[in-house]
């Protein structure tokens, strides 16, 4: 869209004022300059105000200096109604689109009340020749200028040195999934999981055994997907963090001496061997999980069994079986195919007969008394058997994850009366050096630990899944209904699948971009020959500057002036692929740099901004002569506020000077 005019009245320090920018594509700069406190900073407040009732600088409640122009208000009667008002006009394809923010005031002895009903916000739409007035149209505001992507358009050059600082990488990823709406294919995976959800409340009405085996299959399938996503950060954590240790390792080695190199080296020595126990005692303590899993059965078993069995020889004696063991027993071997003694009850149909015999005679039992004594007695023998086996394993198992126990004991001693050492030394650098490794050996280890309970999850979650789908298997007979929402559900899972596969592309190639452009602009508007040569973004949107020694530094590191560059250069590539067609707004975008950056900026402003309209808020001391001769051919109007104060209160206005 472009921003044909604004219209204030009666708006702080303007009475009544309108201003048009420029709309030429090749003088797509539109200059308006002022001292400081004349109203620059409140021209970037009124179209805040207009669009989203709040001021980019909110100036508080307790502040002096009201929302209605003290001349309109000196100069009116008691009783008289005084309306502030911030219009914006933009031109899309033909068609004009006004924004309008209204509040009044009334006049009275004490001084202004202002409405409480207000402000009221106004769309009008031309289209076509016919005009259209909507009131408080907010969803088409947010269709064309989002509040999350104000920050974005219309900004404080000022503060654009602190944005690294005050901006976390979270907000920063935020911001480019909302300029360039891939927001809008992420939220297609996010929101398929509640049709899924409709879809199976219907079919549980339907097929309750099926509905419920799809919401246990999308329930384990989405834990698994999730599980993974988050692992796939873990393991981009712990690639960062192996990445700054040896860094660091390398930097702890440069120093000239010959005890910090060997504990360097002593150190490195102790964390792969530190390591390699931890995966051997990992490998262990799996092992032994699996297990006690494994045989708690039969441990589990042995005191119900013997109780069985004392059961089982009064029932001998009366040939009888009880049948509150007959049924809950016996019949759960039936269901599951196996015999507790290990017999495959699908293959053994001798044994298999001998336990629904013991199902089913509730009648005294006669010649099946000795056979049905020899199963009893080989299922008592292969408990004991798996017990003591069990028990011998576990020992084993326990002594070995002793050792290693204490070897790491031993092993990590060590390494923490190196670190002693380091952090002992007299040089700063090495201290500071080895508490950075410490901290990102600590954020590795964290990262590495809940990876590994995130992958006990994810193989809990497929055991559970297929056992869920041989269970959705097995349902046959349905009704034409209920396969039609199953296949609902089916294709369901295949655009989530879809959607979330091209945004993590989109969103590398998204980053990829926004790198490449915001190093190309940085290394080219950098006043500093070869000081810099490469910049680089991570998953997260950490920005990491690559000097010419070929250490990493971080925007923090970077002097007042490389900040506000860096982030002129950040903020050009978010625009370039933007998904939203705005002009850019700059107030005081050259901050205190110095001569030779504002003619470097000047020179390549035009080239950044690619051809949007363009509006620069300046100070009398950023817009030098200089600038002004090297920008001029890109300067479509250029502006200037006169600023009065008189006896009847303060009132600014913006004066044409060119164009």
């Amino acid at each position: 869209m472009i921003l044909n005019k604004v219209s204030l009245k009666n708006y702080r320090q303007y009475r009544d004022m309108e201003l048009e920018f420029s709309k030429d594509p090749k003088r797509n700069f539109t200059i308006i300059k002022g001292n400081n406190g004349t109203g620059k900073t409140t021209l970037l407040n009124a179209l805040s105000w207009c669009l989203y009732g709040k001021e980019i600088h909110d100036y508080g409640d307790d502040s002096s200096m009201l929302l209605c122009n003290n001349k309109a208000a000196n100069l009116a009667n008691v009783g008289d109604v005084l309306e502030v008002s911030v219009t914006m006009e933009f031109e899309e394809d033909g068609d004009i689109l006004e924004f309008s923010r209204f509040q009044k005031y009334t006049k009275t002895f004490d001084g202004l009340n202002r409405d409480i009903f207000g402000p009221d916000f106004q769309v009008r739409i031309h289209k076509d020749g016919k005009s259209s007035v909507e009131m408080n149209n907010y969803y088409l505001r947010d269709k064309k200028i989002p509040k999350k992507v104000e920050d974005y358009f219309f900004f404080d050059g000022a503060r654009l040195s602190e944005y690294f600082q005050d901006t976390s990488s979270r907000k920063i990823k935020e911001a480019v999934f909302e300029l360039s709406q891939l927001n809008l294919v992420s939220n297609i995976g996010k929101n398929i999981p509640k049709v899924k959800k409709s879809y199976n409340d219907k079919l549980k009405k339907i097929n309750p055994q099926l509905g419920k085996s799809n919401a246990q299959i999308q329930k384990f399938t989405s834990r698994i997907k999730n599980n993974e996503e988050e692992i796939e950060g873990l393991e981009k954590i712990i690639k960062s963090s192996e990445k700054g240790i040896n860094d660091i390792r390398k930097q702890q080695n440069s120093f000239n001496s010959e005890k910090v190199k060997s504990d360097v080296k002593r150190d490195q020595q102790l964390e792969k061997e530190i390591e390699n126990i931890t995966k051997k005692s990992n490998n262990l303590e799996n092992q032994r999980k699996d297990l006690i899993l494994t045989n708690y059965p039969f441990i589990l078993s042995y005191y119900s069994f013997n109780n069985f069995l004392s059961y089982g020889d009064v029932a001998r004696e009366k040939k009888y079986i009880p049948a509150d063991f007959k049924l809950s027993f016996l019949k759960d071997l039936l269901e599951d195919g196996k015999c507790i003694c290990g017999a495959d009850l699908t293959k053994d149909d001798a044994h298999r007969k001998a336990i629904e015999d013991l199902i089913a005679n509730t009648s005294p039992i006669t010649n099946k008394s000795e056979e049905i004594s020899s199963i009893l007695t080989k299922i008592e023998e292969n408990i004991l058997k798996n017990i003591r086996s069990f028990k011998s394993k576990i020992y084993n198992l326990n002594v070995q994850i002793s050792e290693l126990n204490q070897e790491l004991e031993v092993k990590t001693e060590e390494r923490n009366r190196i670190g002693a050492n380091l952090l002992a030394n007299p040089i700063e650098e090495i201290k500071r050096l080895e508490r950075e490794r410490k901290d990102l050996e600590k954020q590795k280890s964290e990262a590495e630990n809940k990876k590994g309970r995130l992958e006990v999850e994810i193989e809990t979650a497929k055991k559970e899944l297929g056992k869920w789908n041989q269970q959705k298997a097995k349902e046959d007979g349905l009704e034409v209904e209920a396969r039609e929402y199953d296949t609902k559900i089916n294709f369901c899972n295949d655009v989530e699948k879809m959607a979330n596969y091209t945004v993590k592309t989109l969103t590398n190639q998204m980053r990829d971009k926004i790198q490449n452009l915001t190093k190309e602009k940085f290394l080219k508007i950098i006043w500093k020959e070869d000081e810099f040569v490469d910049i680089r973004i991570n998953d997260f949107y950490e920005v990491f500057i690559k000097n010419k020694l070929g250490q990493e530094e971080r925007p923090g590191d970077l002097s007042d002036g490389e900040k506000l560059c860096l982030g002129l250069c950040f903020m050009s590539a978010l625009h370039n692929i933007s998904g939203f067609d705005l002009p850019i707004i700059m107030d005081t975008p050259l901050g205190n740099l110095d001569v030779d950056m504002r003619h470097n900026i000047a020179q390549f402003l035009p080239d950044f901004v690619g051809g949007k309209q363009t509006v620069l808020l300046v100070t009398g001391t950023e817009y030098t002569e200089d600038f002004r001769d090297t920008l001029s051919s890109s300067v479509g109007r250029e502006y200037v506020i006169d600023w009065n104060n008189s006896e009847d209160g303060k009132e600014s206005k913006v004066v044409l000077v060119n164009g």
